[in-house]
């Protein structure tokens, strides 16, 4: 498979990626690398988190090390996020993993990616989605989470979502869509919570991926170490723990940001 009207960004080409999912399209971006690397590619694909702060190209600059390691990049915007249609959910975030997933299937199936080698990275809430594909099917190889948001139910619950809501309908409209309605939001995602499949400690167990990797910031309050301790107890897989000293939920930090990309790289090679 060879895409008409090549387009490139630098040396990589890249491809605006639209698939529908039950009439809603969401959207991302494919980077290919550069042209001294051959088919079919090994593959990453980056769930994002919650709120989607950063643009696809953003999200392609973050990452662009991978790309230079020989690997496919696909970033896309869940449907509810960003440039995406439709409204966030629980299960339209799982909905659209899989989706992608076929359209990866696809694609390899044509030589361009390598089926053995498609690999996740989810940041955040995406970790726990990702978490989620990987305990139903067996097409992924390596997961890295990153600052994983994993006790979804404990979020929800707290005092502080309602206002983290709010905070996101006033400064940051145009970033999600579905959330409006704070109190409908809530009610609706706490319904989608007891579900059982839903529930990490229901899946942990699950997983049918190769290697999985946590990489984490020691000071990180959303996420405790003690809790990812406590919930991965349970999983199924041997899995690396790496933990970045100092460093909170974000990354924010120039010296820790690039401890964070040596210890995804290092996972990669």
């Amino acid at each position: 498979m060879e895409f008409k009207n090549k387009i490139f960004d630098g040396e990589y080409e890249v491809s605006e990626v639209q698939i529908n999912n039950d009439g809603q399209i969401f959207r991302g971006l494919l980077y290919f690398p550069a042209e001294r690397f051959k088919k079919p590619y090994p593959l990453v694909i980056y769930f994002h988190g919650f709120p989607e702060l950063f643009s696809l190209t953003e999200n392609v600059k973050k990452y662009k090390y991978i790309l230079d390691l020989g690997y496919s990049l696909i970033v896309f915007n869940f449907r509810g996020y960003r440039i995406s249609e439709g409204s966030i959910s629980i299960g339209s975030q799982i909905s659209d993993s899989l989706k992608i997933i076929e359209f990866v299937k696809i694609m390899a199936k044509r030589k361009i990616f390598d089926i053995n080698s498609i690999n996740i990275i989810g940041y955040d809430f995406g970790a726990y989605i990702a978490l989620m594909v990987c305990s139903r099917i067996e097409t992924i190889n390596k997961l890295i989470i990153v600052s994983p948001i994993i006790d979804l139910r404990k979020h929800v619950y707290s005092e502080d979502f309602p206002r983290a809501l709010s905070y996101i309908n006033r400064f940051l409209p145009s970033y999600i869509n579905g959330i409006e309605n704070i109190e409908e939001f809530i009610k609706s995602t706490k319904e989608e919570l007891d579900y059982d499949q839903l529930q990490i400690e229901r899946f942990i167990n699950q997983l049918k991926l190769k290697k999985l990797k946590i990489i984490i910031g020691e000071s990180d309050k959303l996420t405790p170490i003690a809790e990812i301790n406590s919930i991965f107890q349970g999983v199924n897989i041997n899995y690396e723990l790496s933990i970045i000293n100092g460093a909170d939920h974000d990354f924010n930090d120039d010296e820790e940001l690039e401890k964070l990309n040596k210890e995804i790289i290092k996972f990669f090679i």
